[in-house]
């Protein structure tokens, strides 16, 4: 077996959907002929110590935040010359820049690109991400491929001027294996958060940020309090306790009924536990990681109509639109009022539909093909 190494270029390695993305993509990676080191332009959060941990080898341009310097971007070529890689593969925009400014230093080596991000309004993006996508799409017919992990994320970049000729749709996957139903998630859910045992907890995992609308979230959990339903909010992921949501969950009196633990390292035991995943976001999702996992557990997602999350879950019933909580409360009273093995039966037909057709598994397959279709192209380019 051929062992080739791919350096996957990331702005950091914080907790977010893309960052456990890479750490579950470079895991399953190791069973092919390629094998994934990492370069994070920020020094690595608690992501960089998940991929350690599995023997990912993890380097960093130690850049500052708020303050990318000509000294950081002096370290991208003795990075990548270190990782002995045959790709690059970026990931997001900045990593997706890092990725490319290495190849201008050092042509060998092919340049992929991944978008893991949707763009419904370029006025909300901030003024440096808008620079950059604007200055990607003028790049993009340089790179070997562009990996969207949603096809009305690459519409939106391709109105906006990114190559159509090199896109590629891989959907986001999900280890199914570790998402599963547990017999026991739902008592350790309901003891680890102090939940009483009869109510029906509805959960998000996403950090506070307006695009996720949490706000909406929490008015239908209170829609569905006022209609006589025993239901319970929990929001994991950072930030939740200074704004947003709960400030909502106080003014609407059902501060009570909303649990935000802030980020966890648990996922997979805990999400099994729930009696229904709500997606509230308002813009910004292209195919959310979270709603996958959650439907590969068994647990029943409701979701608005943002990005491929309507493809993800396969069920207009299930689809809502943008900040429309009276509507979601009244798509989530039709699951509830199920009978128990009907609503059972829908959420393992949602992690049938997952484990077809989004499970790591192809995920992994179908970035080998695209490596192998890159290093191809690059060899061309060199014979010729």
């Amino acid at each position: 077996m051929q062992n080739r190494s791919v350096l996957n270029c990331i702005t950091g390695l914080n907790i977010g959907g893309a960052e456990y993305m890479l750490a579950r993509f470079a895991r399953s990676l190791s069973g092919t002929d390629f094998h994934a080191r990492v370069l994070s332009l920020m020094q690595p959060g608690p992501v960089g110590e998940v991929l350690r941990s599995g023997g990912v080898q993890v380097d960093t341009l130690r850049m500052k935040p708020t303050r990318p310097s000509l000294m950081a971007f002096g370290r991208l070529r003795p990075a990548i010359k270190r990782s002995g890689c045959q790709i690059l593969h970026g990931w997001m925009y900045h990593g997706n820049m890092a990725a490319s400014i290495g190849a201008y230093v050092d042509l060998r080596q092919p340049v992929v690109w991944s978008i893991h991000h949707s763009v419904d309004d370029m006025s909300r993006e901030k003024f440096l991400t808008r620079t950059i996508i604007r200055a990607l799409a003028r790049m993009s017919s340089h790179t070997a491929a562009i990996s969207y992990c949603s096809r009305v994320s690459a519409d939106q970049h391709e109105s906006m001027g990114f190559d159509p000729e090199r896109r590629v749709i891989i959907p986001n996957g999900v280890d199914c294996d570790e998402f599963r139903p547990r017999v026991d998630a739902r008592a350790r859910l309901t003891a680890v958060f102090g939940i009483p045992a009869g109510r029906l907890i509805i959960g998000n995992v996403a950090r506070a940020h307006p695009m996720k609308n949490h706000e909406g979230f929490v008015r239908t959990l209170s829609r569905l309090f006022k209609e006589g339903y025993d239901v319970h909010g929990l929001i994991i992921g950072a930030g939740h306790d200074e704004c947003g949501a709960r400030s909502i969950a106080r003014a609407l009196d059902i501060d009570d009924r909303l649990s935000t633990p802030g980020p966890r390292f648990d996922i997979p035991e805990l999400l099994p536990g729930l009696d229904l995943f709500l997606l509230s976001s308002a813009w910004g999702e292209a195919f959310p990681l979270s709603v996958a996992e959650a439907m590969a557990c068994g647990v029943p997602a409701v979701v608005t109509d943002v990005g491929d999350c309507g493809w993800l879950v396969g069920n207009s019933d299930l689809v809502a639109l943008p900040k429309a909580p009276d509507a979601q409360a009244a798509i989530i009273r039709r699951v509830f009022d199920l009978c128990p093995t009907d609503r059972k039966a829908l959420g393992m037909a949602g992690r049938a539909r997952v484990v077809e057709n989004f499970s790591i598994k192809r995920y992994t397959e179908r970035h080998v093909q695209l490596y192998e279709m890159a290093l191809a192209g690059s060899n061309r380019r060199e014979s010729a």
